[in-house]
């Protein structure tokens, strides 16, 4: 009769190798996803060997081990932890202290686990296994330890996951810089219009007393507010005149554009409507919907106004640059009427309290 080894572990891909390697070596394997299940089939069937993760939700390896050993039907069952966490000496002084069998360390070699599984079962079948210490002693030492095992691997997996998320953090602002650029790309007289942009409504933000996470959220919408262009024709964005009405019909598409692009995206801040909103006015005359008032969303209003400043002080094909001041000269002369207010005085608080300057772009346009 085939032996029977039950595994315990939360990682159904981890249970799935594990029960492979053993099924193929000839064991019958059950599986559980935590420590409570795996005690409450043992209790009812009783394996060979109990194979345990110890990170687990409901109940833990350690936990589980301390039931099965004071268990008399399981007590004399090998347990043997497998885990990928816990990588101490520490953390197995305090596995072996509990009463574990062995305590080996993910992922093995197939044939190295087989070989330690059934040098165990052997040792177990013969009675030549080591006298287990079954953790009898001073019990508030145990739970001290046990306690203390716990909170570090959390910190641990917490630290693991903000590093992840940081790398994760850059991947997306590293992405989002690369489509900025090639948009860029199809119009090197506004190279870095975005970036400045982005700099300036994130700065908007901070003056109105926005916190971080909506300064970042209106910084990467700065980046991206003008991605509907990509769809309007290279000679249109470099043309050396003014506009004609068609034309500009056609540039005035691009809000549009953006959103079909940016709206199936979940971004945490609704970056598609901050995009798709930045060219509405308060008094309901910009485009492409005709909004006004509180039914532009605060992010777009703050990016209109980082906008225009940055568009009237830079050169365009079409027009020359007229300056910071008469850019600044009219936020403030149409603060309420055409832009929010609030973000207006911002704006202007920046620039004439705080001596703002937008900086210069990092990026250049990407050759074609």
């Amino acid at each position: 009769m085939a032996l029977r080894v039950l595994v315990a572990d939360d990682d159904s891909s981890s249970r799935y190798l594990l029960e492979s390697i053993l099924t193929s070596a000839g064991y019958e394997v059950t599986s559980a996803p935590d420590g409570a299940v795996a005690l409450s089939a043992a209790r009812e069937a009783p394996p060979d060997l109990l194979i345990t993760d110890i990170l687990m939700p409901n109940m833990d390896g350690y936990a589980l081990c301390r039931e099965w050993r004071a268990d008399e039907a399981l007590a004399e069952i090998p347990l043997v932890y497998y885990t990928a966490n816990y990588t101490d000496p520490d953390d197995e002084r305090f596995a072996v202290s509990l009463g574990a069998d062995r305590f080996l360390l993910k992922p093995m070699d197939p044939d190295a686990l087989l070989n330690e599984i059934a040098t165990l079962l052997e040792l177990n079948r013969a009675g030549e296994l080591p006298q287990r210490n079954a953790g009898n002693g001073d019990e508030t030492e145990v739970l001290k330890e046990y306690n203390a095992r716990l909170v570090s691997k959390l910190e641990q997996q917490l630290t693991e996951l903000q590093s992840v998320n940081e790398s994760l953090t850059a991947l997306v602002d590293g992405t989002i810089q690369a489509i900025a650029k090639l948009v860029e790309a199809r119009d090197p007289y506004t190279s870095g219009h975005q970036e400045r942009v982005a700099d300036l409504g994130a700065m908007i933000a901070a003056e109105m007393g926005f916190d971080e996470d909506f300064q970042r959220g209106i910084r990467m919408a700065g980046l991206l507010h003008d991605i509907g262009k990509i769809y309007v024709p290279a000679e249109i964005l470099t043309k050396p005149r003014r506009l004609t009405d068609v034309e500009f019909n056609i540039i005035k598409l691009h809000p549009e554009v953006a959103y079909d692009v940016l709206s199936p995206i979940e971004f945490p801040w609704p970056i598609a409507d901050y995009v798709y909103q930045h060219h509405e006015r308060m008094n309901g005359s910009g485009y492409p919907l005709g909004l006004g008032g509180e039914d532009i969303v605060m992010g777009a209003r703050i990016l209109a106004v980082a906008d225009v400043v940055e568009a009237m002080s830079s050169h365009r094909p079409y027009k020359a640059a007229i300056g910071l001041e008469p850019a600044l000269d009219e936020i403030e002369a149409n603060a309420g009427t055409l832009y929010d207010g609030d973000a207006a005085r911002a704006c202007l608080n920046l620039f004439r309290v705080r001596s703002y300057e937008i900086p210069p772009a990092t990026t250049t346009p990407l050759a074609l």
